[in-house]
């Protein structure tokens, strides 16, 4: 069965294309449709607006870190069950990891899946050269199938008329909808992009959306041309993915499960689903924490997994939340493993200075302090290996990930973790920090591009698991 699915990708990046993609899902779900949501590339806060709205998980779909067979697979395991998928864009449709190609592109993602782009243009100082736009946009790949043009940014009725006279009559591709220029469908921004869903009221946002795009956009129309052009969009039936795609057939650690803590909350939620969903397919039960809420870590746990986020924005409530840093403190000195990315290195640091100069002290667990910056430090897609083998993987595997930070750490080059790749002619750098039991990282990787990573996780979990339950420690 073909799930009938539409990209909604933009000319550059801030032109709507979350703005749009938030309003049509609820606009879909009140028309009582179940909508399956997807984003295009490493970004974690959009999909947490599209989970939130949608009521489904919202799944990454990256094609620089992923192969086709895993991307394949995640589409189906999202699509099932849903009666239409959305997939949201990244920057501009055309824009990836490279000037030459379409690599980690949403133009990729659109033809790996053959489905149909509704391309969201700002035309807010624009008449006829928006046909222009929009005809070297639908002819620079012929592979791509259009579904139509939805106007955003308009000054009103008449600007709307005149554009869409100007893109039906120079090309073939219908204008749908439009959404006309109002402050008050601005979506509050920081430095990681859009505030996320959880810190607003974000409710009354959505109704909003939802509300512009209903009055303003054909929904019935875009569902009858998704429905249209979906003839060669491969639905929700199994993947035979190889032994490359997701890393070989899942170890499930039935005789000896483990319960990996995570942390969840205002200041930690980056994670890829696919993350969490691995991780519980190797056989770990997966339990939430708050480091800011919560006065200890969960009873009876083996790993401790934390993902990125705010804690930058967060720091006063992390640093008054002593308790939680005590349990975490004894932990780690059990040699539970921890695995901690982004975020989660500043807060397993000694402490984070924010940018008005401000010290608050974190877990104080591995060496050096983070300072926060008013500019991206390393940022992008990036390949590294670890330095060493290790309980974390093998040194000699060569992975792909992706960095994104305002902030820089003290403790670079104390105990490295990786070796990452320079760029344009720079020479390789050391990053991160790893132990026995310990690896905190500025990269975020995927585990269904690294699965080694996920399984070492649960094996040196399960090691520590059989040391408590045969005495060797005190239990935890």
């Amino acid at each position: 069965m073909q799930i009938p699915s539409l990209m909604i990708a933009g000319t550059h990046s801030g032109v709507g294309k979350t703005l749009v993609t938030m309003g049509l899902t609820a606009a879909l779900k009140e028309k009582g449709n179940s909508v399956q949501v997807f984003k295009v590339g490493p970004d974690y806060i959009d999909p947490s607006h599209h989970r939130t709205i949608s009521g489904r998980p919202c799944f990454n779909l990256d094609s620089w870190m992923l192969d086709r067979p895993t991307l394949q697979k995640i589409f189906n395991k999202g699509i099932s069950g849903a009666d239409v998928g959305l997939i949201e864009g990244v920057m501009g449709l055309y824009d990836g990891f490279s000037g030459k190609s379409d690599e980690g592109s949403s133009a990729e993602i659109a033809k790996l899946f053959g489905v149909p782009i509704l391309l969201v243009l700002d035309a807010g100082a624009l008449a006829r050269s928006a046909a222009a736009i929009v005809q070297g946009f639908t002819q620079f790949d012929p592979e791509l199938k259009f579904a139509g043009v939805l106007l955003n940014n308009v000054g009103g009725e008449k600007h709307a008329a005149i554009l869409k006279e100007a893109i039906e009559s120079a090309t073939r591709v219908p204008v749908i909808g439009f959404i006309p220029r109002d402050k008050i469908l601005e979506i509050p921004e920081r430095h990681l992009g859009l505030v996320p869903a959880q810190e607003r009221n974000f409710q009354k946002s959505v109704e909003i959306m939802k509300n512009f795009i209903s009055r303003y956009c054909d929904v019935e129309g875009i569902l009858e041309r998704i429905r249209q052009s979906n003839d060669s969009l491969v639905g929700a039936g199994p993947c035979a993915c190889p032994q490359g795609g997701h890393g070989g057939p899942p170890l499930r650690s039935t005789d000896h499960p483990v319960r990996i803590a995570y942390a969840w909350d205002e200041a930690f939620h980056f994670y890829y689903q696919d993350n969490l969903d691995f991780l519980e397919e190797l056989g770990a039960e997966m339990v939430p924490f708050s480091p800011i809420h919560d006065h200890r870590l969960p009873d009876d746990i083996h790993a401790l997994y934390f993902g990125g986020g705010f804690p930058e924005v967060y720091a006063q409530a992390l640093q008054a939340n002593i308790s939680m840093k005590e349990s975490i403190l004894t932990h780690f000195k059990q040699e539970i493993p921890i695995y901690a990315e982004c975020g989660g290195l500043m807060y397993l640091s000694e402490g984070i200075t924010d940018l008005e100069g401000n010290f608050y002290r974190m877990a104080g667990i591995i060496p050096g302090k983070i300072e926060m910056t008013d500019r991206l430090q390393d940022f992008g897609y990036q390949q590294g290996n670890l330095l060493k083998d290790s309980w974390a993987g093998k040194g000699d595997q060569t992975f792909r990930a992706h960095e994104f930070h305002y902030s820089t750490w003290s403790g670079e080059g104390i105990s490295p973790a990786h070796r990452v790749q320079g760029k344009n002619g720079a020479p390789d750098r050391t990053e991160g920090y790893l132990n026995s039991h310990i690896l905190a990282s500025y990269l975020h990787l995927h585990f269904l591009a690294v699965p080694e990573r996920a399984r070492c996780l649960i094996e040196t979990a399960k090691k520590c698991k059989m040391k408590n339950t045969h005495g060797s420690r005190s239990q935890f």
